[in-house]
């Protein structure tokens, strides 16, 4: 089944941003390996969060849902892992991190994955953590998911880890590290990318109690034993999540307001804000009330502009659709870590952009995509059939894109929106934005009353 995606002319009203799931995640992880009780309010509930709960209870935490808040409590340095098997579904990041954390579990353990995860980059982190002392084998394909994880705790010291693969590989060696007896000193080669990701994880650790040095360059970080204490925490909104709709505020005329965002965030998909004020949107935050005012008054986008995503690669394919529509050139590079996403991000986007009569070419450095170039138009026409590529990130942005064509797109894919932003249809019709479900034998209206058994499928 898939969705057909009304076009609209205009877009305004209010919606609210989930909380952010980089954010939730770590004080989920941080909160278990803290002896005692810890909260996470304002949490994200989504596919990934729940796998990092799942994982998290695997291990023996205890963790309370309640309504607004989590009550969690830790088990410090006393993994057991009495499922034996960790399943980290989707998510790259519960994967890693467990595979490391699996080397003080009380018992051997595997930590494995969907068949996107199964075909993802691990090498680099395998081969830091047996630098460490770590017993991992490979299940299947070496270097790839599943493997089993024999324990034996690590060694601390010295490990290497390229800097432009998955700012993942590094977070799963940090977290571990403080249970290690000696010091760990994780070496970063090459290009730095996604160091924003990096800062989140260190701001974690340290608001838990664990010691961590970096250098000004971020190539060296280096993390003490300790113990987690039990945090009180509370998410903000998610800015990766809110670039979607701030996207579609963007190339509509109108005033949009989006709770749940604050200004002050270490997130460096925050850069989505200063994006759109450099096409001419009018921000405006309110930070005792965490929301966001968006003011639009052009008909269409012009100028030419070029971006450096970099440390914010999780908005490349939301970049993209807002280049669609502006007149001029519209260049995005520094994207090179997305081919290593849950999809080849930027070929999947300049494929797809493509088929909506897009004039986008990839930029390549290095023989891989890291960007692209648009020249772009104030519509399209619309009428086609366009894939997520099995991309959450990659469908919502296509949903973006499809607002401003003259005639429906049909998207497949829309379910797995509940990866990262359960609500998006819910928020997006407070919009005034209209789609229905084909496909179906009725080919049933999606109604809010629908959404929840439509989404969970």
């Amino acid at each position: 089944m898939r969705l057909q995606v009304s076009p609209t002319q205009k877009l305004a009203g209010q919606a609210v941003i989930p909380s952010s799931k980089p954010e939730t995640q770590r004080a989920i992880l941080t909160a278990t390996l803290a002896r005692g009780v810890s909260y996470v309010r304002n949490d994200l509930r989504c596919t990934e969060t729940t796998a990092m709960k799942n994982a998290c209870r695997a291990v023996g935490a205890v963790i309370e849902e309640n309504d607004g808040y989590l009550k969690i409590t830790g088990v410090g340095r006393d993994l057991r892992p009495g499922q034996r098997v960790i399943d980290a579904l989707g998510s790259g990041l519960v994967f890693r991190v467990f595979t490391a954390l699996s080397c003080f579990a009380a018992s051997p353990a595997i930590i494995t994955g969907d068949r996107i995860l199964r075909g993802r980059v691990m090498a680099p982190l395998f081969n830091a953590l047996r630098d460490l002392g770590a017993r991992i084998h490979c299940i299947g394909d070496e270097g790839h998911a599943p493997v089993v994880n024999w324990g034996g705790g690590l060694n601390g010291g010295r490990c290497v880890l390229p800097g432009n693969v998955s700012s993942q590989f590094i977070t799963a060696i940090m977290f571990s590290a403080p249970l290690a007896s000696t010091p760990t000193e994780i070496v970063i080669e090459g290009e730095i990318l996604s160091i924003s990701y990096i800062r989140q994880t260190i701001e974690a650790m340290v608001r838990a109690g664990i010691r961590v040095e970096h250098s000004d360059d971020f190539s060296t970080v280096t993390v003490h034993p300790g113990e987690y204490q039990p945090i009180d925490y509370r998410a903000g909104g998610d800015y990766t999540s809110s670039s979607y709709l701030v996207a579609a505020a963007a190339i509509f005329r109108g005033t949009t307001v989006l709770g749940n965002l604050n200004s002050q965030s270490l997130q460096g998909e925050r850069a989505i804000i200063d994006v759109v004020q450099a096409l001419g949107v009018k921000v405006s935050f309110d930070d005792s009330r965490n929301t966001l005012t968006l003011v639009n008054d052009q008909d269409e986008l012009r100028g030419d502009y070029e971006f450096d995503a970099s440390d914010y690669p999780n908005i490349v394919p939301t970049l993209a659709a807002i280049g669609a529509f502006v007149k001029g050139r519209f260049r995005v590079v520094g994207g090179s870590i997305t081919r290593l996403h849950k999809s080849p991000r930027i070929k999947a986007m300049v494929s797809e952009l493509g088929k909506m009569g897009v004039n986008i070419k990839p930029l390549f450095k290095d023989d891989v995509y890291d960007g692209f170039e648009i020249h772009g138009e104030s519509h399209y026409a619309g009428g086609v059939s366009l894939s997520s590529w099995g991309d959450h990130r990659i469908f919502m942005s296509l949903f973006v894109a499809s607002l401003r064509c003259r005639q429906p797109n049909l998207l497949e894919g829309y379910a797995d929106v509940h990866c990262s932003f359960p609500d998006f249809f819910e928020q997006f019709e407070k919009l005034g934005i209209q789609f229905k479900e084909v496909g179906a034998p009725l080919a049933a209206e999606l109604q809010p009353a629908q959404q929840p058994a439509l989404l969970t499928a």
